[in-house]
């Protein structure tokens, strides 16, 4: 596992618990270093690869450190995998898309990355295809979870505090609860799959929308502004459409995954619970 210390790494290998694995965080091993990369992955079945450099708007100003990461980090792994005879499983993102389609994106959609970011990671995927062996490239999207140092992840804390904030009405996205996702991963790690999957919870909203309904869950007021997407100036262009479809998983029979706001209730039990 590189990347174990990242949200959904750490996600994965609780999944996996009672399963041994070499959970490597990123002081333990520097994707972008091909020897570590090598030496980490020495005599593994499987390889999964969290590792990346995940600050959207940082990369534009910092783009070699996202390549670095994203794409030569990506090349890495598969490099190693290969060596080992090893599965690789390389997880990737929604932001590969442009968002002006209407429809929901599935695995054969083209992509057309608008940023830095989105650029480093759509080069990690060709750069994983062009190795070859066996691989399975995973798009998530939305990710929150226990934790996490993302803005999504944080928001349930935020709004226990009564912190005032704007959040985007308009794209549309999936968030997903980072267990869901490493549910569905360990799924696709034990079976024969290769090709690409979409991994998201079902359904859709805004980010101002699942606050809506996190704050219903948590009996809060509505404490933040809902603005359009061009009013919170981010540095990095993000697609307005983020929406996956799963043809893949329904084509080979893994099972629907579960909506948004069940991931949710799911999410918030366990944070009760700790």
């Amino acid at each position: 596992m590189l990347g174990a210390g990242g949200l959904l790494g750490r996600h994965i290998v609780e999944e996996l618990a009672g399963h041994p694995v070499r959970a490597l965080v990123r002081r333990a091993c520097d994707i972008s270093d091909l020897a570590q990369v090598r030496e980490g992955t020495r005599d593994v079945d499987v390889v999964i690869n969290c590792a990346a450099y995940t600050n959207v708007d940082g990369a534009e100003a910092e783009p070699d450190a996202a390549y670095r990461a994203n794409a030569l980090g990506a090349e890495n792994a598969a490099r190693a995998a290969l060596e080992s005879n090893a599965r690789l499983l390389h997880i990737s993102t929604d932001f590969v898309f442009d968002g002006a389609q209407a429809d929901p994106y599935d695995e054969f959609s083209a992509p057309n990355p608008l940023s830095v970011y989105a650029r480093s990671k759509w080069a990690g995927e060709e750069l994983v295809a062009r190795r070859g062996g066996s691989s399975i490239l995973i798009r998530v999207q939305g990710l929150y979870g226990a934790g996490g140092g993302n803005f999504s992840s944080k928001l349930r804390d935020l709004l226990l505090a009564g912190k005032s904030l704007k959040l985007d009405c308009e794209r549309r996205v999936q968030p997903t609860w980072a267990r869901a996702a490493a549910r569905q991963i360990v799924r696709l790690a034990s079976s024969d799959a290769i090709g690409t999957y979409h991994v998201s919870c079902a359904g859709e909203t805004t980010w101002a929308g699942f606050a809506r309904v996190l704050a219903e869950r948590l009996g809060l007021p509505q404490s933040w502004a809902e603005i359009p997407t061009r009013e919170l100036q981010a540095t990095a262009a993000r697609p307005p459409n983020c929406v996956f479809q799963h043809r893949m998983l329904a084509l080979h029979g893994f099972g629907p995954m579960p909506t948004w706001q069940v991931a949710l209730d799911e999410y918030l039990a366990e944070a009760a619970a700790r």
